[in-house]
């Protein structure tokens, strides 16, 4: 009886042991199975999400490069050479220097020098040179003298270069109103942080500027981040500091120096004012125009990242679950 017994439990504990086995055997094949699918189905999804990702990422590149292009960029920095003369005797120093480092002077003429001079001024100077009027402390009171100037050199036949050589806080709105009025295109500007090129909502074309009157006058970090920021500047030596001799001859010397071995590096370019206003007069939208446009592409744009994130963010979601 036990002998029995002891056969149907080892029976049964066989079969149980086989149907254990079988069903082990079955949770692993479909669990196998159902981690199949799901990478399947992962492979499936991440197929789904990579085209709008990629998109998503062109958008955005997209997005930085018109953010890029709403600020004026040269392509090389320029370098106008100008001096403010205040007697015929400076022009044999000035060709002499142009003709050793190869630029094309910019004659700065103070509209406020009696008329003589500036009369014996123009005819000593070569009339290829490009004229730059100047005032140094121009204002309603002063644009009497521009205004005279303007028309004398009208009347022989001389013209000069459209931009008025401003100076610091002279740079004011009404100031710069009543260039326009006089007919100016442009105007210099000093900006404290870098030099700067560009063009104003109303038109004008401006360019930084550095005045030198003094010998040790800070310009070489300028100068440097022209370069780096490959924009135009107008470097312009003070001729009665000069003759004085509080800007001395080796500081001049060592500047144009400088200069020239940046221009055969090709780091720069010495350059004429013709040149420059051409070149920022071919922006043909101003700053704000080109923000305005900026901002209705984007919105578009942006719009459309937009969307790709929530298709992303739900194939995502999908992978989840």
């Amino acid at each position: 009886m036990y002998e029995r017994h002891s056969k149907i439990f080892n029976t049964i504990f066989v079969i149980f042991i086989v149907l254990l086995a079988g069903v082990l055997a079955y949770m692993i094949y479909t669990n196998n199975e159902h981690r199949k699918a799901q990478s399947e189905a992962v492979t499936e999804l991440q197929a789904e999400v990579r085209p709008y990702e990629v998109e998503q990422q062109n958008l955005e590149a997209e997005l930085e490069a018109l953010q890029s292009s709403v600020s004026y960029s040269s392509e090389e920095a320029e370098i106008l050479v100008g001096f403010v003369v205040s007697d015929t005797s400076d022009i044999s120093w000035i060709e002499e220097k142009a003709t050793a480092y190869s630029f094309s002077p910019v004659l700065i003429i103070d509209c406020t020098l009696d008329r003589d001079v500036i009369e014996e001024v123009l005819e000593t100077a070569e009339e290829s040179w490009e004229i730059m009027l100047y005032a140094s402390d121009f204002s309603e009171e002063t644009n009497d003298s521009v205004l005279s100037v303007q028309s004398y050199l009208e009347s022989v036949g001389r013209e000069h270069c459209g931009v008025f050589f401003l100076r610091g806080d002279y740079s004011t709105d009404s100031n710069i109103q009543l260039l326009a009025d006089d007919g100016f295109t442009g105007y210099t500007s000093y900006n404290s942080d870098s030099p700067e090129a560009g063009q104003t909502e109303d038109g004008f074309v401006y360019f930084d500027y550095s005045y030198l009157t003094s010998t040790g006058t800070s310009v070489s970090s300028r100068i440097s981040e022209l370069y780096r920021n490959k924009t135009s500047m107008i470097v312009a030596f003070d001729m009665a500091s000069i003759d004085s001799g509080s800007l001395t001859e080796n500081y001049v010397v060592s500047l144009l120096d400088s200069l020239q071995s940046y221009t055969e590096n090709d780091d720069c370019s010495f350059s004429t004012v013709a040149a420059v206003v051409e070149e920022l007069s071919e922006i043909n939208m101003t700053e704000a125009q080109r923000q305005a446009e900026y901002e209705a592409q984007i919105a578009e744009i942006q719009e459309r990242i937009d969307e790709l994130e929530e298709i992303i963010s739900d194939i995502y979601s999908r992978m989840e679950d």
